[in-house]
């Protein structure tokens, strides 16, 4: 019995230090996410791709057809963010005043290890689900 809690305590370590990063806490690290964004009238569905470089943290929002809906930089520092590259149909400077307030609430959210934040005043539901990275991902 001990012998088999011990196993079990050094599988537990092992699939711990190789568990995938949730959201990127250093320079380096890489978040993959599954994204749907809920609007009233319409939504956006792809993969969001986060990345913590230089200082601050880089994202992206594609579809599953390789679009990109909309790139953007978090600067901790300031806490503020960065909106570049909206496609066209998001491209209004009253949404994107909201997609910035929205996604800086999303990040807090998802440094607190949720996944989803709702506007209540625009009934907007975003929801980011995290991709399971496979062993190659893992190894290197």
């Amino acid at each position: 019995m001990r012998n088999f809690l011990l196993l079990i305590s050094l599988l537990c370590a092992t699939l711990y230090a190789h568990a995938q990063v949730l959201f990127p806490q250093k320079e380096g690290d890489r978040s993959r996410y599954t994204a749907y964004i809920e609007m009233p009238k319409a939504y956006i569905s792809g993969i969001c791709i986060i990345a913590y470089q230089g200082g601050q943290i880089n994202g992206s929002i594609f579809n599953e057809f390789g679009i990109s809906a909309m790139d953007f930089s978090y600067f901790p520092e300031k806490d503020k963010v960065k909106l570049h590259n909206v496609i066209s149909i998001l491209n209004r400077w009253y949404i994107k005043m909201t997609l910035r307030k929205d996604l800086k609430k999303l990040i807090h959210v998802l440094q607190d290890g949720k996944n989803e934040y709702v506007n209540e005043k625009r009934h907007i539901r975003y929801l980011f689900t995290p991709l399971v990275a496979n062993e190659d991902d893992i190894a290197g």
